[in-house]
């Protein structure tokens, strides 16, 4: 998937003969919790002001907002130069599969049978191979997988909680807020993992 120039060729070519150094995985993991923290938050308060009715419509709202937005707080993540377009290219392009398959399960199973986690795995499985393959990472991504799958399930299920917990406007924020804090730790431990696998290869 040379097209977005993530790839390790596309990068040297830019970046001269090292690639430069990328963010810890911790390091990257904590930036991107508050940066896409931050998006999902205002994403989320579509749905907690009620600003469109619920339905079709207000997800493919909270969709854009994340489209928008996400690339724009992820792409400080990855060294070297002329990433910034490309990689919110690459994010658009990672979430909008992402998302279109969580709303199949979602609207296909009709909420029920644990709809929203059979769609976040696929959906995840999906994204965490875009991401790699556009970065040139080989093997299954199976342990890349793993480790967005659960830092983005630890965070919804905790949003979750306080929603229960606290309901209303604020506590629809604090859903937002804490499902954006694992999935934004999540890719930010993805983007980084894959940059650490690129050097290596190199």
């Amino acid at each position: 998937m040379s097209w977005f120039g993530l790839d390790p060729d596309s990068r040297l070519a830019r970046d001269g003969a090292e690639l430069p150094a990328p963010f810890s995985c911790a390091n990257s993991a904590l930036r991107g919790a508050v940066a896409f923290g931050t998006v999902s938050t205002v994403a989320y308060g579509i749905w907690a002001f009620g600003l469109l009715p619920y339905g079709l419509g207000m997800y493919a709202a909270i969709a854009v907002v994340y489209l928008g937005l996400g690339g724009l707080a992820l792409a400080g993540l990855v060294a070297g130069r002329g990433v910034f377009p490309r990689v919110t290219a690459l994010f658009a392009a990672a979430f909008l599969a992402y998302a279109v398959v969580w709303c199949l399960f979602w609207f296909g199973l009709r909420g029920k049978h644990h709809a929203d986690l059979w769609g976040a795995a696929v959906g995840l499985a999906l994204m965490t191979l875009i991401i790699r393959r556009v970065f040139g990472a080989n093997g299954s991504g199976l342990a890349a997988w793993a480790v967005l799958f659960a830092y983005h399930t630890l965070g919804y299920t905790l949003g979750d909680e306080l929603h229960a917990a606290v309901r209303g406007p604020v506590g629809r924020l604090l859903w937002g807020a804490a499902h954006g804090v694992g999935f934004g730790a999540g890719l930010g431990w993805l983007l980084a993992a894959v940059q650490r696998r690129e050097r290596a290869q190199t």
